[in-house]
């Protein structure tokens, strides 16, 4: 069955909307939820890179991005709590850096099939467009890695591909819709049993970035916050 898309509203998150986003976080990831310490500290240091998507009252989607420096040629490891800070961006968010991390993405159960993770990413992308930042990194996991682990490594597993061209792997087959492409395994990412703790790290650059004034940007930046899919085409 294809995706079906429902109107939601997407908003910039507010402290109001802690509790909200905690408990969405339990029920998405119950072995690793974000505290409200975490995201307090979030909406407090960078407020712009939070986003959340409501749909009759209750929060159903959040996103979180902070701006960070990371050699892209070197590409080392690192886990998601450095990354972070600790889920709190504290000393890992700098306003100055050239990439934009996409630290969460989390979407009810509830909801699945109704496109709504593409929908709280084109949140983030109206930010990327907004700070003109080049390239957007996310740490994506690989849930179905733990059907391959005995007959693949990781770097092996991230490749491998279907009869109809599209990756084994759900998540990073997501990513890849969404025009992000795979640059290296990151060992002991997060706590996540599914995936065997690894994490992969993606990227996708971005189309607008040094494309004219700042006035262009914004616009661009507002018609894909509100009008994504028909911007993107997705």
């Amino acid at each position: 069955m294809g995706k079906k898309r429902i109107k939601i509203i997407r908003r910039q998150a507010t402290l109001d909307d802690v509790d909200g986003i905690v408990k969405l976080d339990n029920e998405v990831w119950p072995e690793f939820p974000a505290t409200a310490e975490m995201i307090r500290s979030r909406i407090e240091v960078f407020p712009e890179g939070n986003f959340v998507g409501v749909y009759n009252g209750e929060i159903i989607g959040y996103t979180s991005l902070q701006i960070v420096d990371y050699d892209l040629e070197a590409h080392p490891p690192f886990t998601w709590m450095e990354i972070t800070d600790g889920g709190t961006w504290r000393r890992s968010h700098q306003l100055n850096g050239k990439h934009v991390y996409g630290v969460s993405l989390s979407v009810s159960p509830k909801m699945r099939n109704y496109s709504i993770g593409s929908q709280m990413l084109f949140c983030g992308w109206s930010l990327i467009i907004r700070y003109n930042r080049d390239i957007c990194l996310l740490g994506s996991r690989i849930p179905d890695y733990q059907l391959y682990k005995d007959t693949y490594s990781p770097e092996e597993y991230i490749k491998l591909r279907r009869e109809d061209g599209k990756l084994v792997d759900s998540e990073l087959r997501l990513y890849e819709h969404d025009g992000f492409t795979i640059i290296c395994v990151l060992p002991n990412y997060e706590n996540d049993p599914e995936s065997c703790n690894y994490g992969v790290l993606v990227a996708q650059k971005n189309p607008f970035y040094n494309r004219g004034w700042q006035g262009f940007r914004n616009v661009m930046a507002w018609l894909i916050f509100n009008y994504g899919h028909k911007v993107i085409g997705v």
